[in-house]
């Protein structure tokens, strides 16, 4: 079956989002962005989707920034190399990352990304959010609407530098 790209369209209260999904990804992909988003677009309210980062190497499935052009928030969906997440933590130790994972993977990428970061000086604010295994069926309308709060989803604060205060 050949695969081709493909628009979502969410809805989040008030407005709507288009995420696109590449030939190459999961419908996980699309659902897990739209998962991030519904959780944290309020907290960071410059949130964007799929952004395109000039000057940057990697490109985040989510990341919002502040006024002043600092980067606050990181996320990724599904597999990330374990190299790539060295060199953002390295070059954004105060951005908010979150990594969504299914949850027969949490316990693999905790393994993996404690043996990375074990000679790391310092660590920014780290968050592993399980998908919830029917939320595209109980969380997402046929319309697209979803309905979805941070308490019915599993977040392991993987790590919380000291000192740390939460944006809003």
């Amino acid at each position: 079956m050949l695969q081709t790209n493909r628009k979502y369209i969410f809805a989040f209260s008030s407005h709507k989002v288009v995420i696109n999904k590449l030939a190459h990804e999961s419908e996980f992909h699309a659902y897990a962005k739209a998962l991030v988003y519904a959780l944290y677009h309020k907290q960071y309210r410059s949130l964007r989707l799929e952004p395109q980062l000039p000057d940057e190497r990697f490109q985040p499935d989510l990341c919002a920034l502040g006024l002043d052009g600092t980067m606050l928030f990181w996320s990724e969906v599904g597999n990330v190399s374990l190299g790539k997440i060295e060199k953002l933590f390295k070059k954004y130790r105060h951005a908010h990352f979150i990594f969504v994972k299914e949850e027969q993977d949490v316990a693999t990428f905790d393994k993996n990304l404690t043996k990375m970061t074990k000679e790391l000086f310092s660590l920014p604010l780290v968050d592993i959010v399980v998908y919830p295994p029917h939320f595209q069926e109980w969380n997402v309308s046929p319309e697209g609407d979803v309905y979805i709060r941070k308490e019915d989803v599993e977040i392991i604060r993987w790590h919380e530098p000291q000192g740390h205060q939460e944006h809003y």
